[in-house]
């Protein structure tokens, strides 16, 4: 088989382009000739269209590469619309192949440098991101932590207040003496208290009016009265006997005026302000969902749905969503 003489690769004779001067063949892509075009058969290899004389269309003498030229004779050779541009030059192809593979080589290992970056930078996000994750954990926890703690010193101190009353709707007028009104509301109850018995009575809280109309003006409501006595069974006792005569009013003990109301007065635990508010919350949600029980006991809150359901101890926020499955506050 015989080979291209500009590539030096085998080739068939059948399509190849052969030298109408010598008996050099080519592959047609070797000397730029298409595929599908038709070779004359007095076309001339590149080495023989450079023996091409200037000014005419004659081949000068070559000496052998024909074997059978008279170094006298010359061919007639056309060489119309053909011009050394159109040759093919495998060792300037092979360069720019070569600058190719190179610049290609080049680019891919700058891509792979660039993802080694990426895959860098991904890992120390990766490794922040954890390192966040953690952070929140132990947020959380200390949050959870802080709640519980609130939890506890709320109920240490409402057990500072187990020995104590909150009084309100309690007529209030000047100059009054509070330890007095204590014991006249005590012996009302039917529980016999003097006030050596009472370490503290007062009124908290500031003034205001509950807008209603006496006398052509607004009453002012009465300010809470809070009392803590020296024993809790008096205090208990008190309680006791306050829940079961839940009528008691202003007038039943004689404190009536022209400038008060005359209303039922509330005997309760004292509560921490805490406990205070999440008893109004309770309050609040057994009224919407017509729950019959909500009280308190040794400052602790309780609520029950109805008889024979379950009592839930009410301790904080988080119980009061619990238990009522409304959002916290």
């Amino acid at each position: 088989m015989a080979k291209c003489s500009a590539c030096g690769k085998f080739l068939s004779p059948t399509g190849a382009a052969t030298c109408s001067l010598c008996p050099l063949i080519f592959h047609r892509g070797c000397v730029a000739i298409p595929e599908t075009a038709i070779v004359s058969k007095s076309w001339a290899c590149p080495e023989c269209k450079k023996k091409v004389r200037r000014g005419d269309n004659t081949i000068t003498p070559v000496k052998g590469i024909c074997g059978n030229e008279s170094p006298h004779e010359t061919v007639s050779l056309p060489v119309a619309g053909f011009s050394t541009s159109d040759v093919s030059h495998p060792e300037e192809d092979e360069n720019e192949l070569r600058a190719m593979r190179r610049e290609m080589a080049e680019y891919m290992g700058e891509l792979r440098r660039e993802m080694v970056e990426l895959r860098t930078s991904i890992a120390g996000f990766g490794q922040r991101l954890d390192s966040i994750e953690c952070r929140l954990d132990v947020l959380e926890q200390n949050k959870n932590t802080i709640a519980q703690l609130k939890v506890e010193i709320n109920e240490r101190d409402q057990e500072a207040l187990l020995s104590d009353l909150d009084i309100g709707c309690l007529p209030e007028e000047k100059g009054e003496n509070v330890y007095h009104i204590v014991t006249i509301l005590a012996a009302k109850l039917g529980v016999n208290i003097e006030e050596r018995d009472i370490i503290f009575a007062e009124r908290i809280g500031g003034i205001s009016t509950n807008g209603a109309v006496s006398g052509g003006g607004t009453v002012e409501r009465s300010r809470r009265v809070v009392v803590r006595f020296a024993r809790r069974n008096l205090r208990d006792e008190l309680l006791h006997a306050a829940r079961v005569r839940r009528n008691l009013t202003a007038s039943d003990l004689g404190l009536a005026s022209p400038s008060a109301l005359s209303r039922r007065i509330y005997i309760n635990e004292r509560l921490t302000r805490i406990n205070r508010y999440l008893f109004y919350k309770v309050r609040e949600e057994c009224r919407k969902r017509n729950w019959r029980y909500s009280w308190t006991k040794r400052g602790r809150i309780f609520a029950r749905q109805g008889d024979g359901k379950q009592v839930f101890a009410i301790r904080s926020e988080n119980d009061l969503a619990r238990v009522f499955e409304v959002e916290k506050v």
